[in-house]
This record gives structure tokens, C-alpha cells and sequence, in this order.
């Protein structure tokens, strides 16, 4: 119950939201996963590509260049040591020293990589174990010595073991950066995925993103658009629903408000057109088209229905005795009563002056019939008030006729009107009968 609750004052609330942060949520919710997959590629991809994978080509570069510099001296060395030893002179000597400070200066730069990056440590420690080496044999060789030199044989045994070692070493940098660049081609594939995922996301995302859009905006608007339509095609009937944004619901509930109001004045017109204003009843208008249309039904159905015309008897002599105030007052009186004898689907209408017509559906002369003497009962039985206060009473004479659809263009009111004139010729305050069989 109380996550029921809960959830219908979250949705209220989502209701209540403006369409402006309708818009605003739509637009976020599309371009939210595109910011943050976006701001994680770039940040593993500087983490785990770009910048290892470029200080680590950077080192690599650096010791393979000292490397290849500390080879070509060994070359250099390795031609001085012999010509000393083959001549003894001693510019050879000097030669050597300047190559050997070379070197030097190549072992200082591996140092100072092997500080900033001890994954190299192994590589500086094979070059000067082997550096070693060599001065030593080096220093061993002696001018002049004829072949064959041991000493000569033992250096040129170490320089080429060195040159072996150096070789040895650039092809374990080689495998490095071999599996720095397969290392890199993982982290390239994971970031193809997580784009891939992304384009995904995003895509769904925005689906989602133009979906809420499309119900908060679009499809009220489309509803509005359509109920304003029909409201100018005359449409009065169907109420325009919408609930989001809170602005276009507004608008909705007006234009709702708006079309009851048009209903209740057309209602109101509409029955004003139809009521006779001095006694209520529908009005000779009425009586007309009704009539028609009962005829209308009667032939599609086969069924009969009566008209009852209905006369004040005297109403002239009434007039003239207690005066048209009077009159008006009595019709109203007559009418209440004609009207209060009818059944439901009964209509009376006032069809002129001091004569009234009911329409009786569905009756055949003689259930119509006593419909008409209860009538005429009831008026005669009836105590008028009038204005002044005097009591006085009036009769009805009732023409009646039934029309038979089978018939050929019967007219019912001039039959009725024959009844009538012939209840008024027999002495008034009674019912007679003219039908169309």
C-alpha cells in the first residue's frame, strides 16, 4: 500500500513537471550515456594507450639509440685495440680513450633511463657487466706482440661476445615493444567494444529520449490540434485528453470547459427554439417536425400511433369574461395538466392558441382513447387559480386519429381536426374518434 502510494506521488510529480524540463529530460536522456561512455573512452584510453604506450616507445627509442651507439664504438675499440697491437703506436692508444669515453657517456644516458623507468635495469646491467669485460681484456693487450697474441685473442673473444650480448639485448627491447604494441591493440579492441556499446546505447537512449518528447509534446499537441478540428467541424461530443505537460493539459481543460459551455448554450437555445414560452410545451415547430418523424418511423416499423388535438372549450368567452392575464394563466394551468396525464413517451405540444396536440407512439384507436377521456377528465376536474385569486374550471374537446402506415397518405391532423370538430358539434367536454383503416 504505502509503495502504491509512493508511486502516485512520483507520478504525480512527473505530471506536474513543466515543458520545459519535459524537453530537458528528453534531450538528457539521450545524450547522458553518448557524455559518460565518451568521458570513459578518453580516459582509458589515455590511461592505457596513449600515454604508456608512447613514454614506453619514447624509452625504447632512447636506449636502442644508445645501444646502437655504444655497437658502432665497440667497432671502433675493436679496430684501435688491434692496430696498437699490431704497431704500437700510440695514437691508437688515444683513439681508444676517446671511444671509450664515448661509451661512457652512452652508459650515463641508460642510467639515467633505468632511474625513470627500472623495467630497464636488466638491460644497463648486461652493457657494463660486459663493459667490464672488455676494459679488462682490453687492458690486458700489449703493443708489438707478435701472432699469435692470446691477449689479442682473448679481446677479440670478449668484443665479439659483447657485440652477441648487445644484439641479445636490442632483440629483448624488440619483444617489448612487441608486447607493448599487443598490449595496445587489446586496449584498442576494448575500446572498440565499449563504442560500440556506446552507438547502442546511445541509439536506445535516444529512442527513449525522443519517445518521452513525443509524449509530453507531440502527441498532446497532435490531440489538441485534433480536438480544435473537430470543434470547428461542429463536433460537441468528445472531450480532448490530455494530461502532459501540465502547460498543454491547461490548455486541454480550457478548451474542455469551453466546449461544455457551447454544449449547454446550444442545449439551452435549442430548447428555447423548441418550447412555446407562455406554457412550457414544445412549440408548434416541434410538434411539426416530430410529427414527421413519428410518421417516418411508423412507416419503416408498421406501427400505428395516435394524435390527439386537444380545444379549450369557450376559451374566447374565458377571455373576454376574466380578461388575457386570466387566459394566459389558465392555458399554463391546462397544460400542466395535459402534459401531467401523458406517459413517458408521450408528447404534448401547444399547437396554437388555445389548442394543444399529443403525440401518442404505439397505440391503436382504443388505448388512445382512454388516454383522452383521462385528459379531458383531469382538465374538467381541475381547479384553476387565476391571478385574483377566483376559482374557476374549463373543459377540453379531443379529436382523435390513428394512423395506419398501410394507408394511402393519410393526413392525421385533418382527421383529428374532423374528430375534433365533431366533439365540438356534439356538445364539447368529450372524446371522438376519426381513423384512416
Amino acid at each position: 500500500m504505502g509503495q502504491t502510494k509512493e508511486f502516485g506521488l512520483v507520478r504525480r510529480w512527473f505530471r506536474g513537471l513543466s515543458l520545459r524540463v519535459w524537453l530537458i529530460i528528453g534531450f538528457m536522456m539521450a545524450l547522458l550515456p553518448v557524455a559518460v561512455l565518451s568521458l570513459f573512452w578518453y580516459t582509458d584510453y589515455r590511461q592505457q594507450l596513449h600515454e604508456p604506450f608512447q613514454n614506453v616507445l619514447h624509452t625504447q627509442h632512447k636506449v636502442l639509440v644508445s645501444l646502437e651507439r655504444i655497437q658502432g664504438s665497440l667497432w671502433d675499440i675493436a679496430a684501435e685495440v688491434n692496430d696498437f697491437a699490431e704497431t704500437g703506436d700510440e695514437q691508437y692508444r688515444d683513439r681508444f680513450e676517446e671511444a671509450e669515453r664515448d661509451i661512457a657517456i652512452h652508459l650515463r644516458d641508460l642510467e639515467l633511463t633505468v632511474d625513470e623507468y627500472p623495467s630497464f635495469a636488466p638491460v644497463l646491467e648486461g652493457v657494463q657487466q660486459q663493459w667490464s669485460t672488455l676494459l679488462d681484456a682490453a687492458s690486458n693487450v700489449t703493443k708489438g706482440s707478435g701472432p699469435p697474441n692470446p691477449t689479442l685473442m682473448r679481446f677479440e673473444s670478449v668484443i665479439a661476445e659483447t657485440g652477441k650480448r648487445v644484439e641479445s639485448i636490442a632483440e629483448s627491447m624488440r619483444i617489448l615493444n612487441e608486447e607493448s604494441h599487443m598490449k595496445a591493440l587489446e586496449t584498442m579492441e576494448r575500446l572498440d567494444r565499449f563504442a560500440a556499446i556506446a552507438g547502442v546505447l546511445a541509439l536506445v537512449f535516444a529512442g527513449l529520449g525522443v519517445f518521452i518528447i513525443d509524449q509530453a509534446l507531440i502527441s498532446s499537441t497532435d490531440k489538441l490540434v485534433e480536438g480544435a478540428l473537430l470543434i470547428a467541424a461542429g463536433t460537441r461530443n468528445r472531450q480532448i485528453d490530455v494530461q502532459v505537460p501540465p502547460e498543454l493539459a491547461s490548455v486541454a481543460n480550457a478548451f474542455n470547459t469551453m466546449l461544455g459551455q457551447i454544449n449547454q448554450q446550444e442545449n439551452a437555445l435549442a430548447a428555447a427554439a423548441r418550447a412555446d414560452g407562455l406554457t412550457g410545451l414544445n412549440n408548434r415547430r416541434e410538434f411539426d417536425r416530430a410529427l414527421d418523424e413519428q410518421i417516418a418511423l411508423s412507416h419503416e416499423t408498421s406501427e400505428p400511433f395516435a394524435l390527439l388535438m386537444i380545444d379549450v372549450d369557450h376559451f374566447k368567452r374565458f377571455n373576454d369574461t376574466f380578461g388575457h392575464l386570466a387566459g394566459d394563466d389558465a392555458l399554463r394551468q391546462v397544460a400542466e395538466t395535459i402534459a401531467g396525464s401523458a406517459r413517458e413517451n408521450d408528447r404534448a405540444y401547444r399547437f396554437g392558441g388555445e389548442e394543444f396536440a399529443m403525440i401518442l407512439p404505439g397505440l391503436r384507436a382504443y388505448e388512445a382513447a382512454n388516454i383522452a377521456e383521462r385528459v379531458c377528465e383531469a382538465v374538467a376536474a381541475r381547479t384553476l387559480i387565476l391571478p385574483d385569486g377566483q376559482k374557476q374550471t374549463l373543459t377540453v374537446s379531443i379529436g382523435l386519429s390513428v394512423f395506419n402506415p398501410k394507408a394511402a397518405h393519410p393526413d392525421v391532423i385533418e382527421l383529428a381536426d374532423r374528430a375534433l370538430y365533431s366533439a365540438k358539434q356534439e356538445g364539447r367536454n368529450q372524446v371522438k374518434i376519426t381513423n384512416s383503416f
